[in-house]
């Protein structure tokens, strides 16, 4: 038992500290490119070399950095998959390895895509679009792998009842959320962009403080942003 506490120990300070100091460094690169990770070679490439590594080699020095810029971005997933890999060999209970493996990185690919997100201004994007329904993908997977493991056939021995009834539910949360996504990005629901734009410059029409009632503007109708669809 006192063996295992010292793996589990060992375990949780290795991986905490890889995850912190890898985790920092993706943030840091993925700033300077604006979260944007398909412009690292661009980004790389525009910064001032010295006139002796103009020409040929310096597509190759660039290649290089590129690739180990792209290890760092996505070395955080790798360090979360690792860890929940280690914690399923020593625990010996498959649901905490996977909480950590699909739910972590769940987690950090919805934060880089609201950060992406947040970078351009909240105009819908199909990375962000991508990269969030990834997410719901993965925190789906996850709990539908939680349900299979809490409902199995020795999970009375090990697990509590209750956690079949919050497998369901967040199962049925998370496919909602992944039909939210494809209305939102995908262009077939509310034009985002559209209303937030006719919301703002309603509320600084100067004709709202000054102007007359019959110059007062209506809000918009978020109906009316929805694509027209003719009858099949």
């Amino acid at each position: 038992m006192e063996g295992n506490e010292h793996e589990l120990m060992l375990a949780c300070v290795i991986s905490g500290t890889l995850f912190s100091v890898l985790g920092s460094a993706s943030f840091a690169l993925l700033w300077a490119v604006n979260w944007r990770p398909w412009r690292i070679y661009s980004w790389i490439f525009a910064r001032k070399w010295p006139g002796f590594l103009q020409g040929p080699q310096l597509g190759i020095i660039c290649s290089f950095f590129s690739l180990s810029a792209w290890i760092i971005v996505i070395s955080p997933v790798v360090v979360l998959v690792t860890w929940g890999c280690w914690l399923m060999l020593i625990l010996g209970r498959d649901i905490v390895g996977l909480a950590v493996i699909m739910a972590g990185s769940s987690l950090l690919l919805a934060f880089y895509s609201i950060m992406l997100w947040w970078r351009t201004q909240w105009q819908s994007s199909r990375a962000v679009a991508v990269l969030l329904l990834l997410a719901v993908g993965l925190l789906c997977a996850y709990e539908l792998c939680a349900v299979y493991v809490t409902a199995g056939v020795r999970a009375s021995e090990r697990y509590s009842p209750s956690g079949f009834f919050f497998g369901v539910s967040a199962i049925s949360l998370a496919i909602n959320m992944l039909f939210i996504c494809r209305m939102v990005f995908n262009g077939n629901g509310l034009d985002v962009d559209e209303y937030v734009r006719r919301a703002y410059k309603f509320a600084y029409s100067d004709c709202i403080e000054v102007g007359p009632v019959a110059c007062l503007q209506e809000p918009p109708d978020p109906n009316e942003l929805y694509p027209r669809q003719s009858r099949r």
